[in-house]
């Protein structure tokens, strides 16, 4: 008897981002595993990526038969609201969704190998690849992310590929790629839209293993991230979103730190970080963005 393929939803939410999007879709239809679709979720772009999505989509079916989903949200709701947009929309008899972002772009046989790691045992819910850097392909941008419980830290598995990071392992986190089992969006839904960006793809991880499903890393599933390995990309990165930061910071420590008032000593430190850095690159926004946040963060529950 002939075994069945897998069934897969890939979920890509977006903004403003054709020029990067547009490779990260080209790399999925090339997977060996081919997804049962394939949902774009617009947040509401300005800049003609909604259309220009619509035109490749229409190409796309003539050139193959593949299930292609368009969604428009009327605003930006964020990486948590696109990718909960995608969830809703889902083929509710797909195996897995696979949350992918706009700026990746995908080994061929990276959907295969995230789903063989999957498949290891049961208790496996979510399994993320190994990401380069797609302009530095022997530079680890992550092998699965972990945080300090008490200081907040989050701390990368990255660097030059020594093979360090070529085992099968469990982490704490799967960023910005992440392949999901059904049966964990049936039993946590959805990603916490309190987050919008930075921290969601933490927190998801963290509810799903308190209901009994742990986070994988698959070492020879492959994936890369399209952004400059540049150090003064990478800081004016980190400046653009030291709101999100230091508020959704906050709000993961409280649900999840091991010793609250203890991490509220470590807040002056990530301050005088950020200030540091806006000094060092004559910007005042990012320090003040990273103070209204943090102090938004204390009175969100």
């Amino acid at each position: 008897m002939k075994k069945m393929l897998p069934r897969i939803s890939v979920v890509i939410p977006t903004y403003n981002s054709w020029e990067t999007l547009k490779n990260c879709l080209e790399s999925i239809y090339k997977q060996t595993l081919q997804p049962n679709e394939v949902i774009i979720v617009d947040n509401g772009s300005t800049d003609g990526t909604y259309q220009k999505i619509s035109a490749y989509a229409k190409a796309m079916a003539d050139k193959q038969n593949s299930k292609f989903k368009i969604l428009k949200n009327k605003k930006n709701l964020g990486v948590t609201g696109g990718r909960n947009r995608g969830i809703k929309e889902a083929d509710k008899n797909s195996d897995y969704i696979f949350f992918f972002d706009h700026d990746m772009v995908a080994d061929k046989n990276m959907l295969q190998e995230l789903v063989n790691v999957a498949q290891i045992k049961k208790e496996i819910g979510i399994v993320t690849p190994k990401i380069y850097y797609w302009w530095a392909k022997n530079v680890i941008w992550a092998a699965g992310t972990d945080v300090n419980l008490l200081t907040g830290q989050t701390i990368f598995y990255g660097g030059k590929d020594m093979g360090q990071y070529d085992e099968v392992r469990e982490v704490a986190i799967a960023p910005a790629a992440i392949l999901v089992k059904n049966e964990v969006v049936e039993t946590i839904k959805r990603f916490d839209p309190i987050y919008f960006a930075t921290y969601e793809d933490t927190d998801f991880c963290f509810r799903a293993k308190d209901r009994g499903f742990i986070t994988y890393y698959a070492p020879h599933a492959i994936a890369y991230h399209n952004i400059p390995y540049d150090e003064k990309y990478a800081t004016q990165r980190l400046l653009e979103r030291t709101y999100w930061i230091g508020r959704n910071r906050v709000i993961f420590m409280k649900r999840y730190g091991k010793n609250f008032p203890l991490f509220l000593l470590f807040i002056p430190i990530f301050f005088s970080y950020y200030a540091y850095l806006s000094i060092k690159h004559a910007k005042t926004k990012p320090i003040l963005e990273f103070t209204r946040g943090t102090i938004e963060g204390l009175f969100i529950s």
